[in-house]
């Protein structure tokens, strides 16, 4: 069976498309992917290699770690930068950070 051309683009962007939507939930991880991908390949790659085994740990969501995963491919890492430069929203950076500064207080 053959998937159909919008079928096989839906399974394509579906890991892109997860991304995005867990960073629209979440300030703090919006944040995180921005300085992730803001490192050159190999220095990304290691640091999500570390941060997806940090999360496995604290038994993170399925969901999240594919996401997540998608970043280990640059042409992927670069679009979603690209995304987010197109979608940037400086109050939520300063959220994500004051709650960022807020959970190192604790």
């Amino acid at each position: 069976m053959q998937l159909s051309k919008a079928e096989n683009n839906h399974h394509t962007f579906e890991p892109l498309i997860k991304l995005m939507q867990v960073m629209q939930k979440d300030p703090l991880i919006h944040e995180k992917v921005i300085l992730l991908l803001k490192l050159d390949s190999y220095r990304r790659r290691v640091v999500l290699n570390n941060w997806l085994e940090q999360l496995r740990v604290r038994n993170a969501s399925k969901n999240l770690l594919d996401a997540l995963s998608c970043l280990f491919d640059d042409k992927t890492a670069a679009d979603v930068l690209t995304l987010i430069s197109l979608n940037y929203s400086p109050r939520r950076a300063r959220r994500a950070r004051r709650s960022n500064n807020n959970n190192n207080l604790k």
